[in-house]
């Protein structure tokens, strides 16, 4: 059985935001939450964009090809290893989807993430249309 109190726990103390628990059924269980990028986080992302944006580019090219893509790649690993210590912890399979940011909100990430038993084969992709994430 899933540990669903366990797991909202550890994504909790992982601190992650906004927490939603999303019931799809007994094998497979559905998270939604926002990973919040610390002041160290922004600044190196506004480095990295400083550094190769080049001088003609626009400020939406900064924002849209360097900026807010070392954010997600950021949050992106970040929670992959948080789904990676689920998994071995609780003997779980997880994936997660990252939703595409933007500049009116580019102080965090969200995503959703779905754990099922391992051996239960599952498409991400169809639980989030079925739920209409």
């Amino acid at each position: 059985m899933i540990k669903h109190k366990e797991i909202l726990n550890f994504l909790e103390n992982e601190g992650l935001e906004e927490i939603d628990e999303i019931e799809y059924n007994k094998d497979i269980f559905v998270y939604n939450f926002f990973y919040t990028f610390d002041e160290a986080e922004i600044e190196a992302a506004k480095e990295y964009a400083n550094e190769n944006c080049d001088a003609e580019s626009t400020e939406d090219e900064w924002n849209e090809e360097f900026y807010l893509p070392y954010l997600t790649d950021i949050a992106a690993d970040n929670v992959r290893d948080i789904v990676d210590d689920i998994c071995e912890e609780f003997g779980l399979f997880g994936e997660f989807v990252a939703y595409e940011m933007d500049m009116g909100s580019s102080e965090r990430c969200e995503f959703t993430v779905v754990f099922a038993k391992e051996g239960i084969e599952f498409d991400i992709d169809e639980i989030m249309e079925k739920l209409e994430l």
